[in-house]
């Protein structure tokens, strides 16, 4: 293996932030960060148990922007959308690798992209308070996909038998990424108690409302296999003295 080293990067970020009328501020900035030696980790065969690795170097540059409506009758709410590119080369150091591929992780200059490389994010939310006593809210996400290493599956007939078919539908092995992923979240919010002592908020939420099947990662050397969570329910108290 190569040794780890300390890793340097130098980041760059421009931006603005403009407020409309009081009631809507947009922000957007763009951003490009290049570092060497950039620090990762490599899970052993697809497990919980990683090993700290570091590319050669990294490049991630992208844009942000928001749109927050900040008062507009007992409406408030936001919305985000972010395009980010990443891109590692070779070769790595630290790390744990056993196979063919060892070789060129240690010795190749390829470069590959790296698991920042969301091309698209999308996030809203649009809460309304009827009543000063209680609000609801609706919220949602995309994501377009992370990429995968679609060498890497070299017996398709093993890999649907160890991931299944609905896994599988979830990937797009001609492009080497996950296809987009997307949520649906409600919450609603009562405060049960409110004097100038003391204040007690319920808050109950159904994340991911759709049952919807997302995959975040597929058989990557670095990140492994990973899925969203399905449907659940959250409950929670917050008090106030």
């Amino acid at each position: 293996f190569l040794p780890l080293l300390s890793s340097r990067g130098n980041f760059f970020e421009a931006g603005f932030s403009k407020s409309l009328s009081g009631r809507l501020r947009i922000d957007g900035n763009w951003f490009r960060r290049r570092l060497s030696n950039f620090p990762d980790d490599s899970l052993l065969l697809n497990t919980g148990v990683s090993f700290p690795t570091a590319f050669t170097e990294a490049t991630i540059r992208g844009y942000e922007a928001s749109v927050d409506v900040l008062a507009w009758g007992p409406f408030t709410g936001h919305i985000s959308y972010s395009n980010m590119t990443g891109v590692g080369r070779l070769p790595i150091a630290g790390g744990l690798f056993l196979g063919d591929e060892t070789a060129q992780l240690l010795s190749g200059d390829e470069s590959f992209p790296i698991s920042q490389d969301q091309r698209n994010s999308l996030r809203m939310q649009v809460r309304a308070q009827p009543h000063r006593l209680f609000w609801f809210a609706l919220g949602g996400s995309y994501n377009s996909g992370l990429p995968f290493e679609a060498d890497e599956i070299a017996n398709p007939a093993f890999v649907a038998q160890q991931y299944g078919s609905r896994i599988l539908g979830k990937v797009n092995f001609d492009r080497g990424r996950v296809r987009p992923s997307a949520g649906l979240d409600v919450s609603v919010g009562l405060r049960i108690h409110d004097s100038e002592k003391a204040k007690v908020v319920l808050q109950a939420a159904v994340l991911n409302v759709t049952n919807r099947l997302n995959l975040i990662n597929f058989a990557g050397v670095f990140s492994g296999t990973a899925l969203d969570a399905p449907r659940h329910f959250a409950i929670r108290m917050r008090t106030a003295f």
